[in-house]
């Protein structure tokens, strides 16, 4: 795993698979060096952005100096986005997600708790991270009222609060608990094989770790076709980002042959 990106240079163009997004963040993977990459976008932009999870996205770096964090090493600023493709088929997100995922014999992104005193992040650990799940995760709220999902990792059962605000709502809308994936996926349209998990900006002097997205194991060939579609027709357009007015469906339930 590539942890922190490399120097990409001014000037240059990558080509990237969109994992997640969080707030205004959007979380990625480069495609040429499986470097993790993540940017902020406007936003005013963000709030009618078309977001497909692994959209293939052609960005423009930005020819000013980035802002440097430490607590998000992988940080890149982007000028210019272009949505090129989609990727759909088991096999290639298997290899993606599993290339960049983190060994469970390790903590999940290098430490343990949920969460760490900015004062102490260092730049030198990655903050982005792929987790592949099992059967076992659960999703509930906790004390504190938050949507949260727990797994197990190592030796104990780790729970994370859930980031991504479309997937929130949907779990808030069930308005229970889902103790097993066949429950999950009938909330959130699929059984949930990957998750990326983020360090979040600072907060009261404190990084927390958070959940930024679910992913599907694979993409049915009809639905890739319809999120493909939906991206490039807005590019040809010349509008970018959209206003996406339909519900994102994404599905792993289909007789496509990888």
């Amino acid at each position: 795993m590539n942890a922190i990106r490399p120097s990409f240079g001014e000037n240059t163009s990558l080509e990237i698979s969109v994992l997640a997004n969080y707030g205004n963040e959007i979380f990625a993977i480069d495609q040429n060096t499986n470097a993790f990459v993540r940017f902020d976008l406007e936003p005013d932009k963000f709030q009618s952005a078309s977001f497909n999870p692994f959209a293939l996205w052609k960005v423009r770096l930005s020819d000013e100096p980035g802002i440097r964090d430490p607590a998000r090493p992988e940080l890149i600023g982007v000028s210019e986005i272009n949505p090129i493709g989609q990727v759909h088929r088991k096999s290639a997100i298997a290899q993606l997600s599993k290339e960049c995922s983190s060994p469970s014999a390790m903590p999940i992104l290098g430490f343990n708790g949920p969460s760490i005193s900015y004062g102490l992040v260092t730049g030198r650990s990655p903050s982005i991270t792929i987790i592949e799940l099992t059967k076992r995760q659960a999703i509930r709220k906790n004390s504190y009222g938050e949507i949260t999902i727990s797994f197990p990792w190592s030796q104990i059962i780790t729970s994370l609060p859930i980031g991504n605000q479309a997937e929130r709502q949907l779990f808030e809308k069930a308005n229970r608990p889902l103790n097993t994936d066949r429950e999950i996926a009938s909330v959130l349209g699929f059984k949930p094989k990957f998750m990326v998990v983020a360090l979040a900006k600072p907060r009261g002097g404190y990084c927390r770790k958070v959940a930024v997205g679910l992913l599907p194991k694979k993409i049915s060939r009809k639905t890739a076709k319809v999120l493909k579609a939906r991206q490039l027709e807005s590019a040809a357009a010349g509008v970018w980002p959209v206003q996406n007015t339909k519900a994102t469906i994404i599905s792993d339930l289909t007789d496509d042959k990888d």
